[in-house]
């Protein structure tokens, strides 16, 4: 039994985060997979706004809220203060860029990759339904065009969005991009070479693996080829 566990389900881009830093840093934990469907009442006791992942600290507390915290932004940089992972850059000034990239992928990222094209094909699809393939293209013709633009700016033709280093700003943006990725071919990368670039990258990130390995084996049945949303 290790002293950490994430609670939650692989598919949740919040919670690929957290398990990438844990990853970054070789730090052992358990995983207790919670269904976001039908939230049992002692998961809403410590996580009130009913979402994952939330994350336990069994050396602080082993039962009910002593030892827990909601929300992935506050996990990781509870994880930063406890294990020193180095992913908030060098600088103050890193570090508020870092915190700003991770909140764009948590909102502008999220909301339009996660609720506008993940969830309208794949949910569907776990019922036996239809996905919604009008919502999906709409989100990836419209709305996210502007958000890959910035991302694209953002990198200026390098590798990391921080400080020429791996940061949590790359593991954010990874997690949402790497979730777009699962369910549909990648944007072009003629437009966004930085930013395609950036994905591949994180495809293969040792921080990524064992989580992204795990979700195409859980998507393989219900998903038998990625979506063409252009």
């Amino acid at each position: 039994m290790n002293d950490l566990v994430v609670y939650g389900s692989p598919l949740s881009p919040f919670v690929r985060k957290v398990e990438a830093v844990l990853k970054f840093k070789g730090e052992s934990y358990d995983f207790e997979t919670v269904n976001i469907m039908d939230l049992p009442d002692w998961y809403r006791e410590i996580s009130p706004a009913g979402r994952i992942p939330a994350l336990r600290d069994r050396r602080i507390g082993t039962e009910g809220v002593p030892g827990t915290i909601a929300d992935s932004s506050a996990i990781c940089l509870y994880l930063d203060r406890k294990l020193d992972t180095g992913l908030y850059g060098e600088s103050a000034f890193d570090a508020g860029r870092v915190a700003w990239f991770e909140e764009y992928a948590d909102t502008e990222l999220a909301m339009n990759i996660g609720m506008q094209i993940f969830r309208p094909l794949i949910f569907p699809l776990f019922t036996g339904a239809a996905p919604d393939l009008e919502t999906a293209r709409k989100a990836f013709g419209e709305t996210l065009p502007p958000r890959f633009d910035y991302l694209e700016s953002a990198l200026q033709g390098g590798a990391y969005f921080v400080g020429d280093r791996f940061s949590l700003a790359d593991i954010a943006v990874g997690a949402l991009m790497s979730q777009l990725g699962m369910v549909a071919e990648l944007p072009s990368i003629d437009r966004w070479p930085a930013l395609i670039k950036h994905c591949e990258m994180i495809k293969v990130h040792p921080t990524f693996t064992d989580n992204l390995a795990m979700c195409e084996k859980m998507l393989s049945g219900v998903l038998p080829e990625k979506f063409d949303l252009s």
